[in-house]
Order: C-alpha cells, then sequence, then structure tokens
C-alpha cells in the first residue's frame, strides 16, 4: 500500500511538474511571438524583393510598404511587451518607428524606382548606425558582460551599413542585395531575439 502511494504521488507529481513546464513553453511562446512574426515578415519580404524582377513597380512598393508597415505595429507590440525593460523597449521601439515611416512613406510617396531605392538606403543606413548606437550603450551600461553582444551587433551594423553602399554603387545587383539585407536582419531578428539574455540584464536598469 505505502509502495503504491509513493507510486501515485510520483505519477502526479510527474502530471503537474509536466504541465507546469507545459504552461511557461507556451507563455514564453505567446511573448516572443510578435517578434517572431516580424521577423519572418522581413525575410519574406526579402525574398520577394529577390524575385521581383517579374512584378511590376506597383505590386513592389504596395507589397513592401504594407509589409513593412504589419511588421513595424508588430515590433511596437514586442516593445510593449518588454516596456518593463529599458533596453529591450528601446531597441525595439526604435526599429518599429524606423519601419513604419518607411512603409508610410513607400506607400505614400514613393512613384519611382529611384526614390524605392533611395528610402530603402535611408532605412538600411538608419539600421546600421541604430545598431552601433545600441551596442555603445550597451557597453557603458556593463562593459564587462557586453563584448560578444557588442561584436556581433557591431558586425551586424556593418555588413548592412557597406552591403548598402556596395547596392548604390553595384546598380546591377541593387535589387538582389536589398532583398539579402532584408533577410539577414530578419534572420538577425528571430535567432536574437533576446537582445541581451535575462541574467545580463540584471545589472541594466529596468
Amino acid at each position: 500500500m505505502l509502495l503504491l502511494n509513493q507510486k501515485t504521488f510520483r505519477e502526479v507529481y510527474t502530471f503537474w511538474d509536466f504541465r507546469n513546464n507545459y504552461r511557461k513553453t507556451n507563455l514564453n511562446m505567446n511573448k516572443h511571438l510578435p517578434i517572431y512574426l516580424y521577423g519572418f515578415i522581413l525575410i519574406l519580404a526579402g525574398i520577394f524583393i529577390l524575385f521581383s524582377k517579374q512584378y511590376s513597380f506597383e505590386m513592389i512598393r504596395t507589397t513592401i510598404s504594407i509589409g513593412l508597415i504589419v511588421g513595424s505595429f508588430l515590433a511596437f507590440i514586442t516593445a510593449f511587451i518588454n516596456q518593463n525593460k529599458q533596453v529591450q523597449f528601446a531597441y525595439h521601439q526604435l526599429h518599429a518607428s524606423a519601419m513604419l515611416v518607411y512603409g508610410a512613406a513607400v506607400l505614400l510617396f514613393c512613384n519611382t524606382q529611384d526614390k524605392l531605392i533611395s528610402y530603402t538606403s535611408f532605412l538600411f543606413f538608419y539600421y546600421a548606425f541604430s545598431e552601433i548606437i545600441f551596442c555603445n550603450w550597451i557597453f557603458n551600461l556593463f562593459p564587462k558582460k557586453a563584448i560578444k553582444i557588442v561584436l556581433i551587433r557591431v558586425l551586424l551594423g556593418l555588413i548592412i551599413g557597406v552591403g548598402t553602399i556596395t547596392a548604390l554603387y553595384k546598380t546591377t545587383f541593387t535589387v538582389q542585395i536589398f532583398g539579402a539585407l532584408f533577410i539577414i536582419i530578419g534572420i538577425n531578428v528571430i535567432f536574437y531575439k533576446p537582445v541581451i539574455k535575462a541574467k545580463q540584464l540584471q545589472n541594466i536598469p529596468q
């Protein structure tokens, strides 16, 4: 009887432990869902641009602008979810604002391919500089723990900046390079979503 009770207790404990872990996993996934979707939208935008030669300018302009506007709202949601965390909130809010302005400008004012290239170049330069500025901010907050983050972010900023300059000079491949840059940013958003891991945030003002 005692052995039976112990076995039953272990089964009940295992069940509740599994349930709690399952609920935590679901909550964590729900918390990060907006940024996952935001990253996928950027990747899809990049893929669309890579294969956009067969589409009309109007279709390209409309698809990219609406996609980025939707992505910006998802980024704003991500910022709102992290509003009690100063770093994540500011980081996602800056990018969300840039994407929203870009999407609206392309949708409302962009009527030529040259303007689309100019607007997109400005967006990528903004993104590159914001990554570098973000790195400087993080490094000043806790220099001993931020080396890896700073190196990754600086490298990303340089890739986006150099890629944009290359796209402007290599006019034959401008569209393809821009598509690749959108994909790189989207992948970064998805796979580096924690910006800074929780244990590294303990010394940062919330």
